[in-house]
């Protein structure tokens, strides 16, 4: 009989904070005897027992069909809050003779109550936060500090990748092993203008209302090629925010959901003081570029990458004065500009541009290799 070969990257949850399950720490190996079983391990926090599920994927996430049914142990209807919760699939009964690499496993929890979480995304509920720079030294466009109250959303659990991207668009000849080259690494050299074509199309390939139009028209077909130079159309695209598809996070909701949801504890980072568990930044990122997603720890949502690796792209332009007049409920930005917002810092970047108060902008026909994206939904 064959040996089974599983290699468990990183995996994820549906985690939420306070009235929502949240599943951190999740961590698989396969054990070295002849059973070959995997061990999957996880926390979970809640204030009542839950459902817990797994899925499996072996092509990089794109799907999550792997058959994973021959499982024991923290599995099932009302599974208690706790730490070192563990399960165990018995891959070589299930799966006789067949050599699987880098298989991902995905930790789901259902309290019942909570909107249903798409796939690889995270429920981030509604409230009430302080925006801009609350600690720590920066730059004048991260004052005033104000008070922002957003509704639920759905965030991307990780920076979109090259895989993802190129499901739907060409891969950029750009991607190359320089700063990153690889189904997991974080999609780089993308304009704002190519992400409205990204999440119009991919939102319409998986039956979602596309949220962006163009001209009175929400198909990237009747909208020409992707500007590689300022484009008075395209900059007066709208969004509908009540649209189930895909699109770029708000300024606000970004560092929100950065934040963890919460300005208690008040990291300057996302998830942590600690910039090293969190972020891949100038400090510690030998040889430069961009590295895998989810591959530092996560933020107290289950977020990774919100700090470094990539900048992401906002929906909003940018403005140094914008916050002393923003509004409190739901901002969404200036209506027009010349720069579109990027938040959090990148591989290259210094500690202080990973903060999560810290705001860059970019022109939107703009692309470069320090500038990715994360997706956002509407909550039904």
């Amino acid at each position: 009989m064959k040996n089974i070969i599983i290699c468990c990257v990183l995996l994820c949850t549906i985690s939420l904070l306070f009235a929502t399950p949240q599943v951190p720490s999740v961590t698989a190996s396969q054990r070295t005897d002849a059973s070959k079983k995997v061990d999957i391990y996880y926390n979970l926090s809640h204030f009542m027992p839950v459902t817990i599920s797994v899925q499996a994927s072996n092509d990089n996430g794109i799907s999550w069909n792997l058959p994973i049914t021959l499982i024991t142990g923290d599995i099932g209807a009302n599974i208690s809050p706790g730490n070192g919760k563990h399960i165990v699939w018995d891959v070589l009964v299930e799966h006789p003779d067949v050599i699987y690499e880098n298989v991902r496993f995905k930790v789901i929890a259902d309290d019942g109550q909570s909107p249903p979480v798409p796939q690889d995304f995270v429920y981030v509920p509604g409230g009430t936060f302080t925006m801009g720079r609350t600690t720590g030294s920066g730059d004048s466009d991260e004052l005033p500090t104000h008070t922002v109250t957003l509704n639920s959303f759905f965030i991307g659990t990780y920076e979109v990748t090259q895989a993802e991207y190129s499901q739907y668009m060409q891969p950029r000849p750009s991607w190359t092993s320089n700063y990153g080259l690889g189904d997991d690494y974080p999609a780089y050299y993308v304009s704002w203008y190519a992400i409205l074509k990204y999440c119009n199309l991919r939102s319409m390939a998986e039956g979602l209302t596309p949220v962006y139009s163009i001209s009175g028209s929400t198909n990237p077909a009747n909208w020409g090629s992707v500007p590689t130079s300022n484009n008075s159309t395209w900059n007066a695209a709208i969004c509908n925010w009540s649209a189930n598809g895909y699109r770029l996070p708000t300024e606000a909701e970004w560092e929100y959901a950065a934040r963890g949801a919460t300005n208690t504890p008040d990291y300057l980072y996302s998830g942590s003081d600690d910039l090293n568990a969190v972020a891949w930044y100038v400090g510690n990122n030998s040889p430069n570029g961009t590295k895998p997603v989810g591959t530092k720890a996560p933020n107290g949502l289950g977020l990774y990458d919100m700090s470094g690796n990539v900048f992401e792209w906002c929906w909003d332009w940018y403005s140094s004065s914008y916050y002393s007049s923003s509004p409190s409920s739901n901002p969404t930005g200036l209506a027009s500009g010349s720069s579109r917002v990027a938040r959090g810092g990148y591989w290259y970047s210094s500690a202080y541009g990973c903060r999560v108060a810290f705001r860059s902008n970019y022109s939107p026909y703009s692309s470069f290799g320090s500038i990715g994206f994360r997706l956002c939904r509407a909550v039904p």
